[in-house]
């Protein structure tokens, strides 16, 4: 399945972005959110960018942080946003799968999650500290609201980070188990797979201290960025069930390589400072 990646683009700084004309080609368009301020604003950019150019080629989004950069408590905008995705013929991933169709009639399960971080990209104790300096120096403390009267707190991020983890390795697990030809178990987390079908994960943040450059001047002198962009969930790419291939987004520039059975991606264009984003970048799964 030839699979459209991007992501990161960052309307809000930059308006005048568009997509490419003609479109790649491609069978699905993966996004790991990133495109706006508010995430109404990002899926009515998304939807319009296109302007159904697409046709019947899915679009699969998962919400970065800077789509709950609104006034409105993050339960309740995710809600909305997944009536506007419907709406708009998107499908907005959190904690959810969707199953995809190649054109071999093979499937590809997308499991999407914004996958906050947990802090601890370099241990327990660094993952304090960046608590404690994420608290004062980043952004989404002060632009994101978990409920009224309630700032988003990086303590939130480790607790949603547990439940999406937790939901990626079971939904994983699975697929796995029911793509050897098993049939699905009372309550399975994700139905429908067929023998032969594949995952694909689908994040905001990065899955590896690797999809985050040694050399970038963004840095600066602040301990907790890095963490802020990344957690290590290396041992997922290890196991068995390891999905073929985990797109995400929030990182200084493009990443590609490979973690056990798995290669990781990465097209932001966010960062200015940037060259290598590829506004039509497709990859095969």
């Amino acid at each position: 399945m030839r699979l459209w990646v991007l992501s990161d683009i960052r309307i809000d700084l930059d308006p005048g972005f568009v997509l490419p004309d003609p479109l790649p080609e491609f069978d699905a368009l993966l996004v790991p959110g990133g495109i706006a301020a508010g995430l109404d604003a990002s899926l009515h950019w998304l939807a319009a960018a296109l302007g159904g150019r697409q046709g019947n080629r899915p679009v699969v989004m998962v919400p970065g942080n800077l789509e709950y950069w609104s006034g409105t408590p993050l339960v309740e905008a995710l809600a909305r946003g997944r009536h506007r995705a419907r709406e708009l013929g998107i499908r907005l991933l959190s904690d959810e799968t969707i199953r995809l169709e190649g054109p071999d009639g093979r499937g590809v399960h997308v499991i999407g999650a914004t996958l906050w971080t947990n802090w601890s990209l370099e241990g327990a104790f660094h993952g304090r500290l960046a608590r404690v300096g994420a608290k004062h120096a980043a952004p989404d403390c002060d632009r994101i609201l978990l409920r009224q009267g309630r700032p988003w707190s990086p303590l939130d991020a480790l607790a949603v980070h547990a439940r999406s983890r937790a939901y990626v390795e079971d939904a994983l697990s699975t697929i796995a188990y029911q793509a050897l030809g098993y049939p699905a178990p009372p309550k399975a987390l994700v139905e429908g797979v067929r023998p032969g079908d594949r995952a694909v994960v689908l994040t905001c943040h990065a899955p590896s201290r690797r999809s985050l450059p040694e050399d970038w001047s963004g840095w600066l002198c602040d301990s907790w960025v890095a963490a802020s962009l990344a957690s290590d969930l290396e041992a997922v790419m290890q196991e068995w069930g390891a999905p073929c291939l985990w797109v995400h987004g929030n990182a200084p520039s493009r990443a590609d390589y490979r973690l056990g059975r798995t290669r990781v991606v990465a097209n932001p264009r966010g960062d200015p400072r940037g060259s290598d984003f590829d506004p039509a970048w497709v990859i095969v799964a």
